[in-house]
């Protein structure tokens, strides 16, 4: 890993479409970071030579923005080929055999240097160990072919999460496009130098501190620019908040009252009470965020509209202060996931779960083996009730709900939910003659379809079609799973799915 929790950048190479030899590696860092080959073999004045395949960049072809369908805008006559082949095409049987620490610039130069409708686009490509991000970039003007194209290539490792890196790489290809447009920095063979140098800083600062701010010593190609900066820093990637569902039940991942102490002290007035420094629905929720009450409940608790506390919720999932887990009831059922091999691995989570799981005064009493046992014990055919009796957990020393709860947010645990399908027809109870009757004080006759002879609700009804769980389910009719069971076996023609 690079700083932090960025990932560490292996190499950082500048391809370009050379009029002549066709797609070349111009610079990189490290200097040997990329190979080609023998055919298109790298030397040591920054090009490749030229191969026996560069019939395909014949001399005569020029650059036309006209046609962006045809990704051999440089081949002449040439039909387009696939990218899916291009990368897939097999070796040279004459070429050596590339070494795997290295870049293979010639699976990935068709993406590198690619189609029309790719340029200024962000492309990440796999090639051997590496994962490759760049942004291609080409410039009309009074150059050769009648355009200048470039691609500054960011190599991580491939199993690297360089979501943080998209802005990072198309910020770059953006300068350089501008620094070329305004000095002529890249194609002009004095850039090399300046451009070497903010590549190298780019490895170094980025990897060691997560930001960088470069000088560029433009004195040679432009007056105006002979004093460049350049400021790029690294920030955490966060997704698009996830769908919260009324059946959700939040749980902190941080110290709320310490949040607030913190962003109180940000603010010179001190005078400024604690409650104005804070969002008030946020603070509403927070109230009711005990990790077990669900989000449907904690709306009526706070005497807030759903909707409103669901973008709340959102706000503190995308910064990761909760996580969303289910329901918790003795009644629900659980499966051991091969994550739990995590738990006798790393320490950090072995002293989180002694932290979390143990009741005051137990956690010397409790063993990393006995966790690990506990969690390897749970099975898919058996409820919590089940487990806890057939196991003989001492839930003296260990709190059964945190147990559960923890093993579901850090993926040792999966919930097994229940889905009711409804397998024939269906008994729907007339909702307004049973109200007329009450009304009336007047009793349904046994041959009615009320709730008590069998009959279901329609909205009910409608959701016994296998996409929706008992949790869910649960939640929308404000009833408690065993009360939904009585109705589902006195209707009939319910079987239950566990997936």
């Amino acid at each position: 890993m690079g700083c932090g929790t960025f990932p560490k950048i292996e190499a950082i190479f500048l391809a370009q479409f050379h009029p002549d030899l066709g797609p070349i590696v111009r610079l990189s860092v490290p200097e040997d970071a990329v190979e080609l080959d023998e055919n298109r073999g790298y030397n040591n004045n920054g090009g490749t030579s030229r191969g026996d395949d560069d019939s395909r960049y014949p001399e005569s072809s020029v650059v036309s923005f006209g046609n962006s369908s045809h990704l051999g805008l440089f081949h002449g006559g040439e039909q387009p080929t696939e990218v899916v082949e291009l990368i897939k095409r097999p070796t040279n049987p004459k070429a050596v055999t590339l070494r795997s620490d290295k870049i293979d610039f010639n699976a990935i130069q068709a993406l590198v240097i690619p189609k029309l409708t790719l340029f200024e686009k962000l492309i990440t490509v796999n090639t051997g160990r590496f994962k490759v991000m760049c942004y291609p970039v080409a410039i009309l003007g009074n150059y050769a072919r009648n355009a200048f194209i470039f691609n500054m290539c960011f190599a991580f490792d491939i199993n690297a999460d360089t979501k943080c890196f998209g802005p990072v790489v198309k910020r770059v290809g953006c300068l350089l496009k501008e620094l070329e447009i305004s000095s002529g920095l890249l194609s002009d063979e004095d850039g090399e130098r300046p451009l070497m140098s903010m590549m190298r800083q780019l490895v170094t600062k980025l990897n060691d501190h997560g930001e960088c701010q470069i000088e560029l010593d433009l004195k040679g190609l432009s007056q105006s620019l002979a004093s460049t900066g350049i400021s790029i820093k690294l920030f955490p990637y966060y997704g698009s908040p996830r769908d919260i569902a009324p059946y959700h039940v939040p749980v902190r991942t941080i110290d709320f009252e310490m949040a607030k102490l913190k962003s109180v002290q940000t603010v010179s007035q001190a005078d400024i009470p604690d409650d104005i420094m804070w969002d008030l629905v946020l603070d509403r929720v927070m109230k009711h965020m005990d990790n077990v009450n669900h989000v449907r409940r904690i709306a009526l608790l706070t005497k807030i509209r759903e909707e409103t506390v669901v973008l709340a919720l959102r706000h503190l999932d995308y910064y990761g202060c909760i996580v969303l887990a289910d329901i918790f009831q003795f009644g629900n059922i659980y499966e051991a996931q091969y994550q739990i091999m995590d738990l006798y691995r790393q320490a950090w989570l072995q002293r989180e779960c002694y932290n979390y799981v143990t009741r005051d005064g137990a956690a010397s009493d409790v063993q990393a083996e006995e966790l690990l046992r506990l969690y390897s014990t749970i099975q898919k055919r058996k409820t919590v009730a089940e487990w806890v009796l057939g196991n003989e957990v001492d839930v003296e020393r260990i709190d059964v709900r945190r147990f559960i709860v923890f093993g579901v947010i850090h993926q040792l645990l999966r919930r097994v939910h229940c889905y009711p399908v409804l397998c024939g027809p269906a008994k729907v109870c007339d909702e307004e003659r049973s109200v007329v009757a009450e009304d009336n004080g007047e009793t349904a006759s046994p041959g009615d379809d009320s709730p008590g002879n069998g009959g279901l609700e329609k909205r009910l009804v409608e959701m016994l079609d296998g996409t929706h769980h008992m949790d869910e389910i649960c939640v929308v009719e404000e009833k408690d799973a065993a009360t939904l069971r009585q109705e589902f076996d006195s209707h009939g023609n319910i079987e239950y799915m566990y997936l």
